[in-house]
C-alpha cells in the first residue's frame, strides 16, 4: 500500500509538471504570436530611415537621463494633405509638440509641451531664432529634434509624427475618449468641428453640453485644438495632453480585437523613425505605465511682438526655464547643469527680445497638473 501510494504520488507530480509546462507553453505561443502579428503591422507605418547618430544632441547630457529614462517627441502636424510624406521638409508645421519622458524603472510618463510659438534658435544651416512651429517646416523631423536637444539640453533622438486625421482615426478606433467640457469652449469646439468635416468630409454632430462625456474623434480632436479661450496656447496644450491621457487610459481597459483595429487604422498614418525593437519594448510595459504630471514649456514667459517673426513666446529666462524642466522630466538626475550652448542661446535671445530673468515659481503660466485632472 505504501509503495503504491507513493507510486501515485510520483505521477500526479509528473501530471502536475506536465500540465504548468503545458500552459506556460500556450502562453508563451500566445504572447508571441500577439508580438509577431503587431511586429509585421510595424510595416504599415512610414519608416524615417535617416540614421540616429546623425542627429546632434546635447552636451550637457548624463548617464541618468540616457540610461533611466527614454525620451520620444511627439508632433502634431498641421498639413491638410493626403498622404503627405510626414518624414520629410516643406510638408508641415508642427502645431502640436509635447515631449515625453519615460522612467524605464517605474514607468511614469510625464510630458511637457513646448509652445508652438516659443521662440528658440532653429538648428538649420545657418543658425536663426524663430518660432519652434517653423523647424519642421525648414527641416522635417531632424531639425525639430536637434533644435530641442540645442536648446534644451536633450538627448532625444525617437520621435512620433502624425496629422489630425491619425489622433480622430485612433480615437474612433478606440470608441471614443471621456473628456470634461468646460462652458466656454464650446462655441470654439463646433466652429474646430465644423471647420474639420469640411476639411475630411467625415461627418460628426457637434458638442451641444458642458460636462464630462464621450467624444468621438472628431470631436475630441476639435477639442484638443481650441486655442481662443482661456489663456491661448498655453491652455490648449494642456487640452492636449489631457486627450492623449484620455486615450491612453482607453487603451489599457480595451481588448485585443480593439487594439488591433486601431493598429490597422492608425499606423499607415503615424511616421517615426523608432524601430520595431523599440516599439515592441515599450508596448510591453503598455499595463504598467502611470501617467504623472504634464507641464507647458517655457513656464516663465513673456509674449512680445518682433516684427515680421509676430507674436512669439519668450522664456524668461531660457536658463532657469531649462533648469526647471531637466527638473521635471528627470526628476532622478542630480548632476545636470546647463551647458554653455544653452547659455549663449539665452544671452542672444536676451539681446533680440530684450526679455529678462523673471523666473520663479509664483511666475509660472501653467503650474504642473495631473493630465486626467479636471483642472
Amino acid at each position: 500500500m505504501s509503495r503504491t501510494r507513493k507510486n501515485k504520488k510520483s505521477v500526479n507530480k509528473r501530471l502536475g509538471l506536465i500540465l504548468l509546462l503545458e500552459i506556460l507553453l500556450f502562453i508563451g505561443l500566445v504572447v508571441g504570436y500577439a508580438f509577431y502579428l503587431f511586429s509585421s503591422k510595424m510595416d504599415l507605418m512610414v519608416t524615417d530611415t535617416t540614421p540616429k547618430e546623425e542627429i546632434d544632441v546635447s552636451d550637457a547630457v548624463t548617464e541618468t537621463m540616457e540610461t533611466t529614462y527614454t525620451t520620444i517627441a511627439l508632433f502634431g502636424l498641421d498639413t491638410r494633405e493626403k498622404n503627405a510624406n510626414l518624414t520629410s521638409s516643406g510638408v508641415a508645421h508642427s502645431d502640436a509638440v509635447i515631449i515625453v519622458s519615460i522612467n524605464n524603472d517605474t514607468k511614469e510618463v510625464r510630458m511637457a509641451s513646448v509652445y508652438r510659438d516659443c521662440f528658440m534658435e532653429i538648428a538649420a544651416n545657418t543658425s536663426t531664432t524663430q518660432k519652434f512651429t517653423h523647424a519642421y517646416l525648414l527641416g522635417g523631423p531632424t531639425c525639430s529634434v536637434e533644435t530641442l536637444n540645442r536648446n534644451l539640453d536633450l538627448n532625444i533622438k525617437d520621435y512620433v509624427a502624425v496629422d489630425f486625421e491619425a489622433l480622430t482615426a485612433a480615437i474612433d478606433a478606440l470608441g471614443g475618449v471621456t473628456i470634461n467640457v468646460k462652458s466656454n469652449e464650446i462655441t470654439n469646439l463646433n466652429k474646430n468641428i465644423e471647420e474639420q468635416v469640411q476639411v475630411t468630409g467625415n461627418y460628426s454632430e457637434g458638442v451641444w453640453s458642458a460636462g464630462k462625456q464621450t467624444l468621438n474623434g472628431t470631436q475630441a480632436t476639435a477639442y484638443a485644438r481650441i486655442r481662443k479661450v482661456g489663456n491661448g496656447d498655453f491652455e490648449r496644450t494642456q487640452r492636449q495632453r489631457k486627450v492623449i491621457s484620455a486615450m491612453i487610459d482607453k487603451a489599457k481597459e480595451s481588448d485585443l480585437s480593439t487594439l488591433n483595429n486601431l493598429v490597422d487604422k492608425v499606423f499607415p498614418m503615424v511616421a517615426t523613425n523608432i524601430t520595431k525593437t523599440q516599439v515592441l519594448s515599450l508596448a510591453s510595459g503598455l499595463l504598467d505605465y502611470e501617467m504623472g504630471d504634464s507641464i507647458g514649456f517655457p513656464s516663465a514667459n513673456k509674449t512680445p511682438t518682433l516684427g515680421s517673426k509676430g507674436s512669439v513666446v519668450v522664456a524668461a529666462d531660457l536658463i532657469h526655464n531649462v533648469e526647471y524642466l531637466h527638473e521635471f522630466l528627470y526628476p532622478e538626475d542630480k548632476d545636470y547643469t546647463p551647458s554653455q550652448e544653452v547659455q549663449r542661446i539665452n544671452d542672444a535671445i536676451i539681446n533680440e527680445t530684450g526679455v529678462y530673468n523673471e523666473f520663479s515659481e509664483k511666475h509660472t503660466t501653467e503650474e504642473k497638473t495631473q493630465t486626467n485632472s479636471d483642472n
